[in-house]
């Protein structure tokens, strides 16, 4: 890197100071999955945590706001994906300085603090600045005169909406004002809002945004105050600031790219330089997106980011396509940027071990991805790339079509995108669009308002299962209203003060009882939830007598529920912490349900846990349970608790202060447990009792979950296996002894009768015929050595003379999969690409044969249950 640069790091630290001596309080960026906004695929902007106080919907923390945010553009309506590596400034992450005021200030200090830092504190030229301003702001214009001295030359009305900001089709809007840096002369390109506007002489390096207007469907509103939201990217700034012109020849991409050669054993050259920039861009991404516990699947952000993971594997290829570099560049991600971004630390090993799976699984197929679409190539007559080959890429090989889209920009031929977009829809792919989650609207706006209007709510539940509380609000049928009649239905109520735990962190809410001052049952509480500000609102049942607003209520939790769910949850602390030990420190939390009856634990793995694993796990956590192990609660800032060594979930927003609970052996003989939770909790692990898993699944891909239970419903549970076994070994006469030894000669047994008939052709049977697309497919499991299964379908085929034939069998833990094509069907079905398919559902990897003819394998795991009801995905 050269000595001379400014850093990026002094860039972001002079950004904030300066706005946090000017009366700014300084937030840290949002995550980049919104919270609690589905109307955008990710985080792209700094207002984006901020949307609804400018809406209006909450009110305003604070009055001034300073923020570095980290976002991400390859998705949605910004999606600047295809032009990353080709330009100088497009990246698919990026940081965004900004400073935004709810009633502090506008336009005149908006405009101020922008000129002031930009001239004074990081020492632009000023007559190196260009000003644009919407036409009819008047306002603005007269104060950058003001404020800078420029003439009309200089400040530039701009008449389209490139000077009106909205977030989309509706939500807040207004005028904004630009500030651009002029490259010189001798760098192509016109002024803002001219034709030659695009060139690189003009670089846009802030806008400056008035929020004034909502934008509905029927025109623009008022917002309830004039606001300030800004935007200035870190990586734009960074290139101006050290007279760069472009993005990746600053300190935030130098030593990455050097990294990237190291890697490659490949230098940059004229090339292969966009390569170099692309990976450098996407492994920011991938690592930042990866580090909030996304991964990457087939559909919504995961498909995202596999886009952008198979990306920047093509471009690694075309630089050397014998070595894997992506995962080994996530150090020097984290070195990068962990002392701003402190949870990418903490997600280091989770990141590195899913890449490199991610890594592995693509660069199996992508050679021969590759050679099927060179061929193509080869034989291709014209300029247009056929979109059916397109599909066939994306389908069988995994090819997004934005990948087979980029080669072939390369080679100048076109794909016609409509047709594969028909083809997509006809076929019925897994790949959806993005949907905004549709809530009620109703009950948003009457939550929002009781939010914006209540204080929180007092949480006394930590300490005690019962207090006396005022009754500040009766939600009836999605109405306030002062007082409820008994036997009245659909109401909520809002307390100042409540023992009862409001769901959240995967436990279920509190339920119990509600008495008057004369001790008389007023209702019971169904459930209790949290809305925004913290305010807990309890459901109610069985209304008994009348309940009205500022009156004083004894509420009173159900002790036994709370217990079983409180052992339930302390629990979940031990499995996850037994799943790192047993398989692995990348295991990290996708979700969690915990209520009175079951734990349910979902977490990051590719691999099904054996037998011996699962019998580990429950020896860890109950060796824990009867070491009595006390628990540890403490409060303290965020940073220094995940710092410190505290498990926090990857992309959950914490408060500042957060509630670290601990299950620590002193004797350091058994599981120690320290995890950011607001859940209730043991005093000591022995109240847990006893601990059982039930079962482990998978949920999706990278997804398994364990699901478990504790005490008395575990001991019940183990107590009726037992009484099952005894029934077993009474009906085979059988002891503990020798028990298996009699189960395994009934097996033989029976395998050799099903042998007998199978010698006889006994296994055909038309019932095994299913009609799937004007298709016949014969479907079946036959028990059998895996060699003789090709003998099975040519025996099949005999008698079944038109259609495709699916055979299995298990077999050492291993799934054996044969598929055939009659030969009238072979032009339009490959028994090749059918088995891919089967197999890669399965979870294996090889495969092979003829098309009329095809064997592969997977090892064994619950999926093959449901491989019957999924086979119409496979005959396509």
């Amino acid at each position: 890197m050269e000595n001379s640069l400014i850093t990026s790091d002094s860039i972001r630290k002079t950004f904030i100071e300066y706005f946090k001596s000017n009366s700014h309080k300084v937030v840290d960026s949002s995550t980049i999955i919104p919270n609690d906004d589905d109307s955008v695929l990710f985080t792209n902007a700094g207002m984006i945590q901020f949307k609804k106080w400018f809406t209006g919907e909450l009110k305003p923390k604070f009055k001034n706001v300073v923020s570095i945010q980290k976002c991400i553009r390859a998705g949605g309506k910004h999606n600047d994906l295809e032009n990353v590596g080709y330009t100088p400034r497009h990246h698919t992450f990026f940081e965004m300085l900004g400073n935004f005021s709810f009633g502090g200030y506008f336009k005149e200090e908006a405009i101020f603090h922008a000129w002031n830092l930009l001239t004074k504190e990081y020492s632009l030229n000023k007559n190196k600045l260009l000003i644009t301003v919407y036409k009819n702001d008047k306002d603005s214009e007269k104060i950058w005169k003001k404020i800078t001295g420029f003439s009309d030359s200089k400040i530039i009305k701009i008449d389209n909406d490139d000077n009106f900001w909205s977030m989309g089709d509706t939500g807040p809007c207004g005028p904004c004002t630009e500030i651009f840096y002029d490259n010189g002369i001798k760098i192509s390109g016109g002024i803002p809002g001219s034709k030659d506007q695009d060139g690189d002489r003009y670089i846009e390096i802030w806008n400056l945004v008035f929020m004034e207007f909502l934008k509905t469907k029927d025109g623009l509103n008022h917002l309830p105050g004039k606001y300030v939201d800004t935007g200035m990217g870190l990586e734009r700034l960074t290139a101006v600031i050290n007279g760069k012109l472009n993005n990746y020849e600053t300190d935030l991409y130098l030593d990455l790219l050097d990294e990237i050669k190291k890697l490659s054993g490949v230098k940059a050259d004229k090339k292969n330089i966009s390569s170099f920039r692309i990976i450098s861009d996407h492994i920011k991404s991938i690592s930042f997106l990866m580090s909030e516990g996304i991964l990457p699947t087939n559909e919504g952000r995961g498909y995202v980011l596999r886009r952008i993971i198979r990306r920047a594997l093509l471009h690694c290829h075309k630089l050397n396509k014998n070595v894997l570099i992506l995962s080994n560049l996530i150090d020097n991600i984290i070195h990068k940027y962990s002392s701003y971004y402190y949870e990418l630390n903490e997600a280091r090993t989770f990141v590195s071990k899913n890449l490199s799976v991610e890594e592995e699984k693509f660069s199996e197929t992508l050679q021969t991805g590759l050679q099927l679409l060179n061929n193509e190539l080869l034989e291709l007559k014209g300029s247009i790339f056929p979109a059916s080959i397109a599909f066939k890429l994306y389908d069988t090989y995994g090819f997004p079509v934005d990948m087979t889209s980029s080669i072939l920009q390369e080679k100048n031929i076109k794909l016609n995108l409509e047709e594969y977009d028909k083809i997509i829809e006809l076929n019925k792919k897994k790949q959806k669009a993005f949907q905004a989650n549709n809530k009620n609207k109703h009950d948003i706006i009457i939550y929002n308002k009781l939010s914006d209007k209540l204080k929180s709510t007092k949480f006394c539940g930590y300490q005690e299962n019962q207090c006396e509380a005022k009754l500040i609000e009766i939600i009836n049928n999605d109405k306030v209203v002062n007082d409820v009649k008994r036997e009245s239905e659909n109401v909520e109520l809002i307390f100042d003060k409540t023992p009862f735990y409001a769901e959240s962190g995967g436990q279920v809410g509190d339920s119990g009882s509600i008495y008057n001052l004369q001790e008389n049952l007023v209702a019971l509480v169904s459930d209790t939830q949290v809305i925004e500000n913290n305010i807990y609102i309890h459901t109610l049942n069985n209304i008994t007598e009348e309940i009205k607003v500022n009156e004083i209520y004894k509420l009173v939790v159900d002790k036994g529920r709370r217990n079983k769910i409180r052992n339930n949850h302390s629990a979940t602390h031990l499995l996850h912490e037994s799943l790192r030990i047993v398989v692995g420190p990348h295991v990290t939390q996708k979700g969690s349900l915990v209520n009175e009856e079951k734990l349910r634990f979902d977490y990051t793995s590719t691999e099904q846990l054996t037998n011996d694993q699962i019998h580990k796990i429950e020896s860890l956590v109950n060796t824990s349970i009867r070491s009595n192990i006390s628990s540890n609660i403490k409060l303290m800032p965020v940073k220094q608790a995940v710092q410190s060594g505290a498990i926090a979930l990857f992309g959950e927003k914490y408060p500042d202060n957060v509630r670290v609970i601990s299950l620590i052996d002193k004797n350091k003989k058994n599981i120690s447990s320290v995890e950011l939770c607001g859940g209730t909790h043991v005093d000591t692990t022995g109240q847990i009792g006893f601990f059982k898993i039930l079962n482990e699944s998978s949920v999706s891909s990278g997804i398994r979950r364990v699901e478990a239970i504790t005490g008395e419903v575990a001991e019940k549970y183990v107590t009726e296996k037992i009484i099952m076994l005894d029934n077993i070994k009474l009906f085979l006469k059988a002891n503990d002894s020798n028990i298996i030894d009699k189960l395994e000669n009934i097996k033989k047994e029976l395998s050799e009768y099903k042998k007998g008939a199978q010698k006889n052709n006994d296994f055909f049977s038309e019932n095994n015929i299913l009609k799937i697309k004007e298709v016949k497919v014969y479907y079946q499991k036959i028990d059998c050595d895996p060699k003789d299964l090709r003998n099975k379908s040519d025996q099949i085929k005999s008698k079944f003379q038109s259609g495709v034939i699916i055979l299995f069998t298990v077999s050492n833990k291993k799934i054996s999969v044969v598929t055939s094509v009659s030969k009238d069907l072979l032009k339009t079905f490959d028994a090749n690409i059918i088995l891919r398919k089967l197999i890669d559902y399965l979870g294996g990897k090889g495969s092979g044969g003829r098309n009329d003819l095809a064997q592969g394998g997977a090892p064994y795991n619950n999926k093959v249950n449901d491989l019957k009801d999924n086979i119409s995905k496979f005959i396509i």
